[in-house]
């Protein structure tokens, strides 16, 4: 008899000691993956829609601070604006943590609509402060949406299809950072920045509209009795007394640093190869389509070998493609390029399953808040530090040294994992 030709009417267990190896499905375990799914393909529409809305604006706000006011510091500062609100990381992990995380985000996407549109009064360089102030909204939602959201896929959706979608999230994103900055640049071309402002809005409405659709009951938060210090960095203190966290945000913290560091080596790396700086987008397109098929696949190597060794692997990847980069040749240089683009979303697909997987419901968002600002916060000054290392470096250096700081960091997290498993 075939477990398919089976039909159910009486006792699950009774049916399971005759059948042992059978696999036995309930009709609510199947209707509970059925909605799990659906509220994961809602979830991905509303985030593939807003995440070419707010490239597409991110991008054009440059260009139109810049042809407004014709100076390249004040365009600049746009990503000042909307990078600045990270450092308030650990303020909106407690903030995800005392609200119902699905309607917090409607009304985070539905006050985003109505703040872009103020963009439409923009006429001349008086006004440019209309767009820095918006930007800066960017920052701020950004750093309040990102917690949330991560509580909430770990809160709605199992482990196992939590580890796939997370992959197709980040996929997403890095598709959009390929594709949206040129639609924003030709849109911003042809009808004008407040056209993009009026486009951006109705994406953040698309994606209220998906989240709202998505059905989950979340339980009332509850405040816990403590200082509201304690409060604020619980998310700290519960990855340094979680041994798999505390060994893996280091570790995957370390390699992405560095990352930053060799920002600036490109451009002479182009140079070295006689080709002119806008060859640097063979470069970056290589990066990408390496980031994509890496998110892609990651829900696969998370089932078949876990977030350790993907973070290994992700290390493996980033002294790889360094060494490439480092040879100086133009073809492996290239290869190099789509080689890094696997090592750090799988190191961050890593720390970030860990990190749900390892975190009670209540600590969600303020622990997703404490890996973000470890993995991200350096990066500012460590590019700043590698402008000014490049001067008096090779870049074939500093790539090696890339290559040498993963391997020394992938075998020493391998090692205190055996020494210490768990």
């Amino acid at each position: 008899m075939t477990e398919r030709g089976v039909k159910l009417f009486g006792n699950r267990s009774k049916y399971k000691s005759r059948y042992p190896n059978a696999v036995v499905t309930s009709r609510a375990d199947r209707t509970t993956a059925g909605a799990e799914r659906r509220n994961g393909r809602l979830y991905l529409t509303g985030l593939a829609v807003s995440v070419i809305g707010n490239n597409a604006l991110s991008l054009a706000a440059g260009i139109w601070v810049k042809s407004l006011t014709g100076s390249s510091s004040e365009a600049a500062l746009v990503s000042v604006c909307v990078y600045a609100p990270s450092l308030a990381g650990p303020l909106a992990g407690l903030v995800a943590d005392r609200v119902r995380r699905r309607r917090f985000l409607i009304g985070l996407n539905l006050v985003s609509a109505a703040l872009v549109l103020p963009l439409l009064a923009v006429s001349g360089p008086g006004s440019a402060w209309i767009i820095f102030a918006v930007m800066t909204w960017y920052g701020i939602l950004l750093t309040l949406s990102g917690p949330a959201e991560a509580a909430l896929f770990a809160v709605m959706l199992s482990p196992e299809l939590r580890q796939e979608l997370n992959g197709w999230s980040l996929g997403f994103q890095e598709t959009g950072r390929l594709v949206s900055p040129l639609f924003g640049a030709g849109l911003f071309a042809l009808v004008g920045g407040g056209t993009v402002s009026v486009f951006d809005a109705i994406t953040f409405v698309v994606a209220a509209v998906m989240l709202s659709r998505i059905r989950l009951r979340e339980a009332r938060p509850v405040a816990e009795p403590r200082h509201w210090r304690a409060d604020l960095l619980a998310g700290f203190g519960h990855i340094r007394r979680t041994p798999e966290l505390r060994r893996l945000l280091p570790a995957a913290s370390v390699v992405m640093s560095f990352s930053a560091v060799l920002v600036a080596a490109q451009y002479n790396l182009v140079q070295g190869a006689g080709e002119p700086p806008s060859f640097l987008g063979v470069f970056s397109a290589g990066l990408g389509a390496g980031s994509i098929v890496a998110s892609m696949v990651s829900g696969r190597l998370l089932k078949s070998v876990g977030e350790r060794w993907l973070a290994v692997l992700g290390m493996a990847n980033f002294a790889l493609g360094n060494a490439m980069r480092a040879t100086g040749l133009l073809s492996l240089a290239i290869a190099g390029s789509v080689v890094l683009g696997f090592a750090l979303p799988w190191l961050f697909l890593a720390l970030l399953n860990l990190a749900q997987r390892c975190t009670p419901p209540e600590l969600q968002g303020r622990v997703s808040a404490a890996v973000t600002l470890a993995f991200f916060g350096p990066q500012a000054p460590l590019q700043a530090v590698g402008a000014l290392a490049i001067r008096y470096v090779a870049y074939q250096q500093l790539y090696l040294a890339g290559a040498a700081v993963a391997v020394a960091t992938a075998i020493v997290f391998t090692w205190t994992g055996r020494r210490r498993p768990g």
